[in-house]
């Protein structure tokens, strides 16, 4: 009776880890409503957004060049520590230079001039487009156009305004700079956005 017994205890045993690997099996491969993904993504602001399938989704940087530059007026660059005398005026020339193949969205910069080594010009903002990787001769020869000293919103993106302290317009910003908001830049890939303005030197 002895060996009868404990072939039916060995029996048992397998039966209950067979039963109890169906049940695992089973919670893990049988759907379930409280765990699948419904592909549906839900906007904070009303509303819901409906989902494909997209498959591997690649996410790619687009890292940017950003440079100033100070050039005569006949957009000779100036080494740095060139010595200029008081009253003359030169260009400050601000690029982003995107050498990627990727759109880079919404570029914010901000410049702020020193007053008591320059003064703005007034109405001397302008931009122009070149290829990425344009030489310093190539960008000057770009198609510059004229942009507005005010507030850019509705017009243009970028905008000088005083940001305090003495007198005068210091404060430059390109794209939409939250609180001194312009038109948003983008620069599309394989382009060189190029902003540049006068200054006099005190």
């Amino acid at each position: 009776m002895v060996p009868l017994r404990a072939e039916f205890k060995k029996r048992i045993k397998n039966w209950i880890a067979l039963v109890a690997t169906f049940i695992l099996l089973t919670a893990l491969l049988w759907p379930r409503s409280g765990i699948a993904a419904s592909n549906t993504a839900i906007d904070p602001g009303g509303g819901n957004l409906a989902l494909t399938a997209s498959g591997p989704v690649s996410v790619t940087s687009a890292p940017l060049s950003l440079r100033k530059q100070a050039r005569d007026l006949g957009g000779t660059v100036l080494p740095n520590g060139s010595n200029v005398a008081a009253g003359t005026q030169i260009y400050f020339v601000l690029y982003v230079d995107n050498t990627t193949a990727v759109s880079a969205q919404n570029i914010q910069l901000s410049d702020l001039l020193n007053e008591t080594q320059f003064t703005y010009l007034p109405n001397s903002l302008e931009t122009t487009i070149v290829a990425s990787g344009a030489s310093d001769a190539a960008i000057w020869a770009g198609l510059w156009s004229p942009l507005t000293d005010g507030l850019g919103g509705p017009d243009d993106l970028a905008s000088i305004t005083n940001s305090g302290g003495p007198v005068g317009l210091d404060r430059i910003t390109i794209g939409a700079v939250p609180g001194q908001i312009n038109q948003t830049l983008d620069i599309t890939g394989g382009t060189l956005r190029a902003i540049r303005f006068v200054v006099t030197v005190n």
